[in-house]
């Protein structure tokens, strides 16, 4: 494999991981207004889900971010 061929893969790698960040603080920040709403809907067993799953996905990106 050459040097360019390298660069590109690198490029569409790091490319990928930027939408899948994206998409879990998306997912996240959604769980979190999601049970927001639960809870002033008087719903709590759904908001805790919410913010379970919430956690779940912030969990699993600080993993993915930090992980040597």
């Amino acid at each position: 494999m050459d040097t360019e061929e390298h660069k590109a893969e690198k490029q569409r790698g790091s490319a990928e991981a930027g939408l899948v960040y994206f998409g879990a603080i998306l997912t996240g920040f959604i769980g979190i207004i999601a049970s927001a709403t639960a809870f002033f809907n008087a719903e709590i067993e759904g908001g805790s889900l919410y913010l379970l799953a919430s956690a779940v996905v912030f969990g699993l990106l600080a993993n993915a971010m930090y992980r040597n």
